[in-house]
């Protein structure tokens, strides 16, 4: 099984990092699957289409030949497949990926993909790409709220982590207040079992260039806190990646 599913709040951006900083001995392709719509199309300045319909549509009993077709690769060297941007196109295209798409996926050893599947909601464990997941990483942002505030949306956390837990499972956690990430993975372990935890902080500026702003390097971007952090977050995902497929564990970046 090589499906990574991402889910929760911001996970766009968490995806693009986590696949940006995955190691070098993988091949990856991130799968944009939310079913609100796609960004990853506007955000590196590519055309709609192919789309994850597209692929959906005219992938019916093919290897991974025929849907790498359907591929395309960002100017930050990412692979991806976006979703259309529209809900309606985008909710479909998710659905008609359980029939043939996802099952050839979770199927690869390579590449692994790296699905952003959108927020959390009851039916999350129900997304096709989710459920075929072998690791899914749950994306957990802390605002500007109260520690009682937040304290009760890390009860949340701990029900969804237990509609998670035939998976193995990572955090990660953005923002450092008003909990660290250190006080989160206690709090989860007394709670819910052994889940890593992973801090990742508010990164404007990462966000920004994901978006489509020019005018910061590739070097200087591998240096900004985002990018550091999620070198710590591909690093846990890829240990039960390995865990899950009987790999041994890889070099990273």
């Amino acid at each position: 099984m090589s499906i990574v599913a991402v889910a929760g709040d911001a996970c766009t951006t968490t995806t693009v990092a986590l696949a940006a900083s995955w190691p070098v001995s993988d091949d990856i392709v991130v799968a944009e699957a939310d079913p609100s719509g796609g960004d990853l199309a506007a955000w590196f300045d590519m055309p709609v289409a192919p789309s994850l319909s597209t692929v959906v549509t005219s992938v019916i009993d093919g290897a991974w030949p025929e849907i790498e077709r359907h591929t395309r690769l960002a100017g930050n060297g990412i692979r991806l497949v976006p979703a259309p941007a529209r809900a309606a196109e985008a909710t479909q295209a998710v659905t008609e990926s359980a029939r043939s798409l996802v099952p050839i996926l979770a199927s690869l050893r390579s590449p692994i993909v790296i699905a952003d599947t959108g927020r959390l909601g009851r039916a999350a464990a129900d997304h096709p790409f989710v459920a075929a997941a072998a690791v899914t990483v749950i994306v957990h942002r802390q605002g500007n709220q109260s520690a009682r505030a937040a304290a009760v949306r890390l009860q949340r956390l701990t029900d969804q982590l237990d509609r998670f837990a035939a998976t193995p499972t990572v955090v990660a956690v953005v923002g450092g207040s008003p909990y660290g990430a250190d006080e989160i993975e206690r709090f989860v372990h007394e709670t819910v079992g052994a889940t890593p935890v992973v801090g990742l902080p508010v990164d404007e500026l990462v966000a920004s260039v994901f978006g489509g702003r020019t005018g910061v390097s590739p070097r200087r971007l591998t240096r900004l806190p985002l990018m550091r952090a999620a070198r710590d977050l591909a690093a846990a995902t890829d240990r039960l990646v390995s865990g899950v497929t009987g790999d041994r564990w890889r070099v990273t970046r």
